[in-house]
């Protein structure tokens, strides 16, 4: 084989290879915009009303392009709620916390939350809907498995914080499961009233909700509650 052969081999592989990149740079970009288009649909009260049409014509795809990317509506709206907790959890991970008071900064974990949430408010309608037990009933197993790696990834991430406090003393001592319990009951409720709105929420405005809420997680995390 000669020399030349092996150059024009490679110049192809190479060429190959360059077409590849572009066309999966394409395809993760045509999901985003899908996503995106997708999110502003289901954010509005009729959101149960939207079609896979109706996506495929904003997104100026057709139908089949965005079958090609999701399997179904459901499968469109378990990748919104993902992108949703990913978005959260990388927010926490960027909160620098090394040289602050633990409890302060479990604090500033939850108010934060709380506001990311007002923030993303967009995302509440699909949130809700993934969290209904039909849907979890019907989800396939590979979401189950996704949203369950999600579940560890938060866990990897505030763990080591609840050790550390217990060690300090700052908390009581009690499996972390137990204080998960309790602190997502109390979590989900906050954000079931801050997503209500003061049409439908009578306990106070967004700040009276999120300071009440978060002193009453920190007693229970505590050991005082």
């Amino acid at each position: 084989m000669t020399d030349g052969h092996n150059m024009t081999t490679g110049r192809l592989l190479v060429i190959q290879m360059a077409r590849t990149d572009r066309k999966q740079r394409e395809f993760a970009r045509r999901e985003k915009d899908i996503l995106q288009v997708a999110l502003g649909l289901f954010s509005q009260p009729d959101w149960e009303s939207v079609s896979i049409e109706q996506i495929a014509r904003q997104s100026e795809v057709g139908k089949g392009t965005v079958y090609r990317h999701f399997t179904s509506k459901d499968e469109l709206l378990f990748r919104l709620m993902m992108q949703f907790y990913q978005g959260l959890l990388q927010k926490l991970r960027t909160e620098p916390w090394e040289d602050e008071d633990v409890l302060q900064h479990f604090r500033r974990i939850f108010d934060c939350s709380f506001r990311y949430h007002l923030e993303k408010r967009e995302y509440r309608y699909i949130v809700e809907y993934c969290k209904r037990i039909d849907f979890k009933e019907r989800a396939d197993a590979s979401w189950h498995a996704s949203f369950k790696q999600l579940d560890q990834s938060f866990g990897e991430w505030g763990d080591p914080m609840i050790l550390i406090a217990m060690e300090q003393g700052l908390i009581e001592r009690r499996p972390i499961a137990q204080l998960r319990i309790g602190i997502q009951a109390c979590f989900e409720g906050t954000i079931s009233m801050l997503w209500a709105g003061k049409d439908w929420c009578l306990h106070g405005d967004e700040e009276e909700i999120i300071k009440s809420s978060t002193r009453f997680i920190m007693s229970g995390l505590i050991g005082q509650a």
